[in-house]
């Protein structure tokens, strides 16, 4: 997510607006965002609907694989804040473009909690370009 908050003017230029859903509570989204990117909007999403209709997994496994715990470790080095477990901790997420008629021009989901796509990606994909 970090990496989109970099980005938020060229989302901007491109008259993207930036959703960002979440199933944690209200004070844990509100502290999360005000520390990560404050432009982009928040939605809970508490029945994990969303991510049912997008088929976003379920993964115990690959949430707390090497690689994640490692990602961790590291953010705490770099002195983020350990807010604990918020709601389903094997869920995984995704990053979707869906364009005014409300298609679907991008579905990307997660392998694990640290696999997200590049930014060149979704702006290829926001400009018009063929998806990656």
């Amino acid at each position: 997510m970090a990496q989109l908050c970099q980005h938020s003017n060229e989302f901007e230029a491109l008259n993207t607006k930036v959703l960002v859903i979440t199933f944690g509570s209200v004070l844990g989204a509100q502290t999360w965002l005000k520390e990560t990117c404050r432009t982009f909007e928040l939605l809970l999403d508490r029945d994990l609907a969303a991510y049912d209709v997008y088929g976003l997994e379920h993964s115990l496994l690959r949430s707390w694989g090497i690689k994640t715990m490692l990602t961790y470790a590291r953010l705490l080095l770099q002195g983020r804040k350990w807010r604990g477990i918020q709601g389903d901790s094997s869920q995984l997420g995704g990053d979707f473009i869906v364009d005014k008629s409300g298609i679907i021009q991008l579905a990307y989901r997660s392998h694990d909690p640290t696999d997200r796509p590049q930014i060149d990606q979704l702006l290829n994909v926001l400009n018009g370009s063929t998806p990656n």
